[in-house]
C-alpha cells in the first residue's frame, strides 16, 4: 500500500452534532492522498459510532477510542502519530471546516518548511470573519511566542513534517494549565533552531471558536456550521469569504498605520519643542557666561555679596 502524503488528526470530545461537517470538509479535499485519524478523547459512544460509520465506507479513516485524557487528550494525538504514515501532519477540530484546496496549499507550505501555518481565519459569533496576521519566519514573532502567551494560529491551519515531529524530545503532551495546549506544542518546534519555520498567507479554513460561543447550545452551533458548510461548497462564496477576511485585515493594518503616523507627528512636535528648549537653554547659558566674564559683573561682585548678607 502506498503511504499517504498527509496524516490528518481530528480530536473530538463532544456529541457528534458537528463531526460530520468536519469529516465532510476533509473528504472534499482536492487531494485524495491522506489518512484521517478520528481521535475520541472521552467522546460519547454515539460520536465514536458516527466516526466508525465513516470508516466503514472509507479505508482512509481510522477511529481511536479513548477515555477522557488529561486536558485536551494531547497524549492520544502523540500515540496516533506513532502510527502515522503521512509525510506531513495536519489537524482539524470538529468545529472547523477546510476549503477543498487546504491540503494543496499546505503541501506548498511544507515543501519549503518543516513547521508552519496558513492564514488563521475565525468566524465571529455575529458572522464576521477575522484574519489573524503574523509571520512565523520573523525572528521577533518567534521570540515573542516563546516568551509570552502570544499565538496567532491554531491547529487547524498548522502543518509539520512527521519527521520533524518525531525528532522532538517530547511531542504532544498536556501542558501547564495557564498555557494553551497548542502554543505549548508550538514552542517545542520553535526551540529547534535547525528546523525551517514559515507562514503562507492564504485562506483555506474557517474556525468557529468555542470561546465566543460558550452560551450557545450544540444545536445552535450545528445550525451555524451547516449554513456555512453550504456556503463553502460554492467557489464564489469561498472567494467572498476570503476577500472579506483580507479586506478586514487590510483595514486593521491601515488603522494601525494611521495611529502610528499620528503618534509619529506628535513625537516630531515634541522633538522640535525639546530641540528649541535645548537651544534656548544653550543661548541663555552662553549669555550668562559672557555676563560673568564682563568688568561690570566683576566690579559689582562685593555689592552682590553684601546684598545676600543683608537678606540673610
Amino acid at each position: 500500500m502506498t503511504d499517504p502524503a498527509f496524516t490528518i488528526l481530528l480530536p473530538v470530545h463532544r456529541p457528534p452534532a458537528l463531526l460530520p461537517y468536519a469529516i465532510a470538509s476533509v473528504l472534499a479535499q482536492d487531494r485524495r492522498d491522506f489518512e484521517l485519524f478520528v481521535i475520541c478523547d472521552g467522546a460519547p459512544p454515539e460520536t465514536a459510532a458516527v466516526a466508525r460509520d465513516y470508516a466503514a465506507t472509507d479505508p482512509r479513516i481510522r477511529v481511536f477510542e479513548h477515555p477522557k485524557g488529561e486536558r485536551n487528550g494531547e497524549i492520544y494525538r502523540h500515540q496516533a502519530l506513532m502510527e502515522a504514515r503521512g509525510e506531513y501532519v495536519c489537524q482539524i477540530g470538529d468545529d472547523d471546516m477546510w476549503f477543498p484546496n487546504h491540503l494543496d496549499e499546505m503541501a506548498i507550505l511544507l515543501a519549503e518548511f518543516d513547521f508552519g501555518n496558513l492564514a488563521h481565519v475565525e468566524v465571529l459569533n455575529d458572522g464576521q470573519v477575522v484574519l489573524f496576521a503574523g509571520n512565523l519566519a520573523n525572528a521577533g514573532t518567534r521570540s515573542t511566542m516563546r516568551a509570552e502567551a502570544f499565538n496567532f494560529f491554531g491547529p487547524t491551519v498548522c502543518g509539520y513534517r512527521l519527521q520533524a515531529y518525531r525528532s522532538l524530545p517530547i511531542g504532544w503532551a498536556p501542558g501547564p494549565s495557564d498555557l494553551p495546549s497548542d502554543l505549548f506544542m508550538w514552542r517545542k518546534f520553535l526551540a529547534r533552531e535547525e528546523l525551517r519555520l514559515g507562514t503562507r498567507i492564504v485562506v483555506t479554513t474557517v474556525k468557529f471558536a468555542n470561546q465566543t460561543r460558550q452560551d450557545w447550545s450544540l444545536e445552535q452551533r450545528r445550525a451555524e456550521i451547516a449554513a456555512w458548510a453550504a456556503r463553502l461548497s460554492n467557489p464564489a462564496d469561498r472567494d467572498v469569504i476570503t476577500q472579506s477576511a483580507l479586506c478586514r485585515m487590510s483595514e486593521t493594518v491601515l488603522h494601525l498605520s494611521r495611529q502610528g503616523a499620528r503618534k509619529e507627528q506628535v513625537l516630531q512636535k515634541l522633538r522640535a519643542k525639546l530641540k528649541r528648549s535645548v537651544s534656548q537653554s544653550a543661548q541663555s547659558k552662553q549669555k550668562l557666561q559672557a555676563m560673568r566674564r564682563s568688568w561690570s559683573w566683576r566690579l559689582t561682585r562685593p555689592f552682590r555679596w553684601l546684598a545676600r548678607r543683608i537678606v540673610r
